[in-house]
C-alpha cells in the first residue's frame, strides 16, 4: 500500500514538472520565437511629374520575403477602400506632412472638430500568405492627401507588424507635382 502512494505520489509531482516546464520557456531562449515581420513593403519611384489637377498613383508591393506562410493581418471589408486602414501614409513637403483628406484622418483616428463622426470599426482576421508576392496595390495619394500645391513631396508607407510592437517601414520615394 504504501509504494503505490509512493509511486502515486512520484507520478503526479512528474506530471505537474512536466507541466510547469512545458510553459516556461528555457533559460537562454529568449521569450519571443519570431524573428520580424517577413515581409516588405516597397514603393517604386515614380518616373513621370504629376500635375496638381492629375491622379496621382504610387505602386506599392508587399512581399513575404521568407521560405515559409506568414500571417497578415485584414479588415474583413466589402469596401473596396478598407486596404487603406492597415497602413500609415506620410506624404510631406518640405518637412511637413501636407494637408490630409477626412478618409486619411477617419483611418488613421484623427478626426478635426468638424469632421463628420465616422469611426472606422471592426475585427481583423489573420490570412495565411505564402512566400513572394502578396500584394500590388496603387495607392491613390489624392484619396489620402489635399495635394494643391506643386512642388516635391516624399512619401513613406509604414505598417504595424503582426506582433504589434515592431513597424514595418517602405523606402521613401520622390514625387514631383507640376502646376
Amino acid at each position: 500500500m504504501k509504494i503505490t502512494i509512493y509511486s502515486a505520489m512520484v507520478i503526479l509531482l512528474s506530471g505537474i514538472f512536466c507541466i510547469a516546464s512545458a510553459q516556461t520557456p528555457a533559460a537562454g531562449n529568449g521569450s519571443s520565437t519570431s524573428t520580424g515581420p517577413g515581409y516588405t513593403l516597397t514603393l517604386t519611384q515614380p518616373t513621370k511629374n504629376f500635375k496638381v489637377d492629375s491622379p496621382i498613383h504610387v505602386t506599392m508591393t508587399i512581399r513575404n520575403i521568407t521560405n515559409k506562410e506568414i500571417l497578415w493581418r485584414a479588415i474583413p471589408s466589402t469596401a473596396k477602400d478598407s486596404w487603406y486602414a492597415g497602413f500609415r501614409f506620410l506624404l510631406a513637403k518640405n518637412g511637413k506632412e501636407a494637408e490630409t483628406t477626412f478618409f486619411h484622418r477617419e483611418i488613421s483616428g484623427r478626426q478635426r472638430p468638424g469632421d463628420p463622426n465616422e469611426v472606422m470599426s471592426g475585427s481583423t482576421i489573420l490570412l495565411p500568405k505564402p512566400p513572394g508576392m502578396i500584394f500590388v496595390i496603387a495607392v491613390d495619394l489624392k484619396h489620402l492627401y489635399q495635394i494643391t500645391e506643386p512642388g516635391q513631396y516624399t512619401l513613406e508607407v509604414s505598417r504595424l507588424a503582426e506582433d504589434g510592437k515592431t513597424f514595418v517601414h517602405s523606402n521613401l520615394v520622390r514625387i514631383n507635382v507640376e502646376p
